[in-house]
């Protein structure tokens, strides 16, 4: 069945019953998609189905390979159900996440597992069409390598820094060339359904959907790598603004008496004080006044450019300097965070990225932050926590856009 782009099979079905009867199909898939493993009758509760017309088309799509039987589900009083998931091969989706430097590739199967090795290859953004081709070359590549068949990769999800408008399929920071969006370009290369969204939204919504068991609806993600990126989940819904570029606090110049240019052309813009780039820039000034230190000796090692990771590493090694750096662009991190708080009263912040990997070095200090910027009945029932998909999180960004999006085009056409 096919499963995105269902014009040909449409085309050769006799009538409104045979198209009613595929679009059910879809929503149990979608359901299935979103939902893990799940009984008939739940199925049928929150899809909206009869209970015999679920169990048929759960026949049907048993037959046709799509679907399998997982054992049983718990007892509600009397026989134990069924339950059915996804087969495995049912279908992949392709995850792409790039960093400024880099990007990242994974194939995942429909029930969010990896499926084929990772990869990560050495690519600097920016909007030359060259560094598309060769952006589309690799993947080409790599599909490849995965020798599954063209027609079971039914979408590629993109995470990508800089201001993207997902809808209008547009990337205002990167690989902007030509007269084409970025979305029509990728999907005229690889003919198959793509979904663009900024970084920091996608890993908050990969936190929220495949991260730790909570009930919160009301989330919000700041992501420190190179840059600072804020995703923001209002009522269990990713929120993206009028024009798709809600989350960009970071470029919000609260720090004006410090006289650092942010990349955005303000000064004092939180990403100048507390990115990773600006953890580099005072690394730097940290090796210079202490060229024996860890951190200095780190960076010999390394042989290359300073990375936030290594002063990091550094840090936890026991690099004062690197501590005290971490520390002071804990405390911008949370005076930044403290007004999202009064503004927003999130239930949950996570603090993820490169940089998050410092643990209590970060943390700490964001909470006494916290503590002195903030108002307490504001913040008294919004928790603080670490990530928990570690370096995964970008990549399972990209499966989580997928995820959220994936069905809602066809179901809407023929709903």
């Amino acid at each position: 069945m096919n499963l995105i782009n269902p014009q040909e099979i449409i085309a050769k079905m006799d009538g409104v019953v045979e198209i009613k009867s595929y679009l059910n199909k879809i929503k149990i898939i979608k359901n299935l998609y979103l939902k893990g493993a799940n009984t008939a009758s739940e199925i049928c509760n929150e899809v909206g189905i009869s209970l015999p017309t679920v169990n048929a088309l759960l026949g049907d799509l048993m037959n046709s390979g799509e679907v399998i039987k997982q054992g049983r589900a718990e007892s509600q009083g009397g026989r134990k159900p069924d339950l059915y998931r996804l087969a495995e091969n049912a279908f992949y989706v392709l995850s792409v996440d790039f960093s400024k430097f880099n990007m990242h590739l994974a194939l995942y199967s429909c029930n969010h597992e990896l499926a084929f090795e990772k990869e990560d290859h050495k690519i600097t953004l920016n909007n030359e069409k060259e560094t598309f081709d060769l952006i589309c070359g690799t993947i080409d590549r790599y599909l490849e390598k995965t020798n599954i068949p063209a027609d079971k990769i039914i979408a590629v999800g993109f995470s990508m820094p800089g201001l993207v408008d997902s809808v209008g399929g547009v990337n205002y920071t990167y690989l902007r060339f030509g007269k084409k969006t970025l979305l029509e370009n990728l999907e005229s290369h690889f003919q198959m359904k793509i979904f663009l969204e900024n970084d920091a939204r996608a890993m908050t919504l990969a936190e929220y959907k495949f991260g730790s068991e909570h009930n919160y609806k009301n989330v919000l993600g700041l992501f420190i790598g190179w840059g600072i990126g804020l995703g923001i989940i209002i009522d269990g819904k990713i929120y993206q603004g009028a024009s798709g570029f809600a989350g960009e606090f970071s470029h919000s110049p609260i720090f004006e008496s410090r006289d650092i240019t942010c990349t955005c052309g303000k000064k004092g813009c939180l990403e100048a004080v507390a990115s990773g780039t600006a953890i580099v820039r005072m690394a730097e000034d940290a090796i210079r006044l202490d060229k024996d230190s860890i951190l200095a000796r780190m960076v010999r090692d390394h042989q290359g450019e300073l990375e936030p990771d290594l002063v990091v590493e550094a840090a936890l090694a026991g690099d004062q300097r690197a501590i005290t750096i971490l520390s002071e662009a804990g405390l911008d991190l949370g005076r930044g965070i403290s007004m999202l708080i009064q503004l927003l009263n999130p239930e949950l912040i996570i603090i993820g990225g490169s940089v998050a990997e410092a643990n209590q070095y970060l943390i700490t200090p964001i909470q006494q932050a916290l503590n002195i910027y903030s108002m307490a009945k504001s913040r008294e029932k919004s928790k603080l926590a670490l990530y928990q998909l570690g370096k995964d999180v970008g990549l399972l960004g990209g499966v989580a856009v997928v995820n959220e999006k994936l069905f809602e085009d066809v179901i809407n056409r023929l709903g």
